[in-house]
């Protein structure tokens, strides 16, 4: 079988791009070297926020869009997402009353809030949530977000690939991928063997792992002329007739 679009990674991002690429009717394999959210997607901060802070930097757009994302999960998810709130004092040497105020005002109102409640101003000398902070801080702000079990939220979505059509394969390792003429070979190896598939497309989300599997494109030539550094975006993705036009 050749597929459409083969995914390399069992984390939110690679099973994220599984579930939407089978739900516009492409053919799709995942696979993991592990088990599903094995690396980061399991040690992620467990949250689902906007990005409060980022509005200082002036993001409106990303918060927002982050904002909408938060409801969304919120919506679909209810038994895996649940609100969190968040104190926020206000003391001496910190960020000013009116900014505070200005800045959650924002943040209640860039992602049409439905589902958790608002910020507002708290006093902290009667708040519980008050008692193991000093005494100068006697006020703040309370807002709220929400946390998730990170681990099923990768595990939801790939059944939901897998629903829609897609191979999840686990314990399943890319040993190489080379371009031939418009499609991808794949070597795999798994507990069951090793095995060769084939591709029209390529998707490399393997997180801290993605410059390792980067190598074994092309036996061994990566076609990435610069190092992948942790910390910034890092997806890859082409088509094999792009690289054979780099050749």
């Amino acid at each position: 079988m050749i597929y459409d679009l083969a995914v390399v990674g069992g984390g939110i991002n690679g099973v994220g791009i599984a579930a939407d690429a089978a739900g516009r009717g492409l053919s799709v394999l995942l696979v993991e070297m592990g088990d599903l959210a094995s690396g980061t997607s399991s040690y992620s901060s467990k949250l689902v926020h906007g990005g409060l802070r980022y509005l200082e930097h002036f993001e409106f757009r990303l918060v927002r869009k982050s904002l909408q994302e938060r409801e969304v999960l919120l919506a679909k998810a209810p038994h895996i997402v649940w609100p969190l709130r968040f104190v926020l004092p206000q003391g001496p040497g910190g960020r000013p009353w009116l900014l505070l105020r200005a800045g959650l005002f924002l943040y209640d109102r860039l992602g049409s809030r439905q589902r958790i409640p608002g910020s507002s101003a708290v006093d902290l000398t009667q708040d519980p949530a008050g008692r193991p902070l000093r005494r100068d801080l006697a006020s703040g702000f309370t807002y709220w977000d929400c946390h998730v079990d990170d681990a099923r939220l990768v595990v939801l979505n790939a059944r939901a690939a897998a629903d829609k059509g897609a191979a999840i394969k686990t314990r399943t390792r890319v040993e190489a991928m080379v371009a031939d003429g418009t499609e991808w070979r794949i070597a795999l190896n798994s507990v069951g063997g090793r095995c060769e598939v084939r591709a029209r497309a390529l998707v490399n989300a393997a997180g801290p792992w993605i410059q390792d599997v980067a190598t074994r494109f092309g036996g061994g030539q990566s076609g990435v002329k610069e190092p992948i550094r942790l910390g910034r975006l890092q997806s890859w993705s082409q088509r094999p007739e792009s690289r054979a036009r780099r050749r």
